[in-house]
């Protein structure tokens, strides 16, 4: 018995030794502002460092048509690009006449391009259709 014990003690101190390495060496993950002491040329200024908020417009619109209301996969797809669509029927606040609404919508397809390409309708469509299917929100 003594032997049987003596001859799995070494693969049980490193089997032991393995996990006691993982538990005890845990890292802290924190990302500390940058200050003299850790860099040379560091000047802390977390209003710099912070996240930025990210900003979403909204493409007004008279119906609900083609843009998935309540469909999260689409929400999620929309809200990564840097927009929603917001449907408001006619006569409104946004959606006063139809002149507004068009200079709205151009200034907020304008900047869309600007951030996600020119062919980001082709990607929303793209998109659209995934999640259409996907998610069982299709008739047919």
């Amino acid at each position: 018995m003594r032997r049987f014990f003596f001859s799995l003690s070494p693969i049980l101190i490193i089997i032991i030794s393995a996990f006691a390495n993982n538990s005890i060496a845990q890292e802290n993950n924190k990302d500390y502002f940058p200050t003299p002491n850790t860099q040379i040329d560091a000047t802390p200024d977390p209003k710099k460092q912070k996240e930025k908020e990210k900003r979403i417009r909204f493409i007004i619109t008279n119906d609900t048509k083609n843009t998935l209301p309540g469909n999260r996969c689409f929400e999620e797809i929309t809200t990564d690009m840097g927009f929603q669509y917001l449907a408001v029927p006619k006569g409104q606040v946004p959606n006063k006449n139809g002149f507004s609404r068009w200079w709205h919508n151009f200034g907020v397809k304008f900047m869309i391009v600007l951030k996600n390409g020119p062919f980001w309708k082709v990607k929303v469509n793209k998109k659209y259709d995934e999640c259409k299917y996907g998610s069982g929100d299709f008739i047919g």
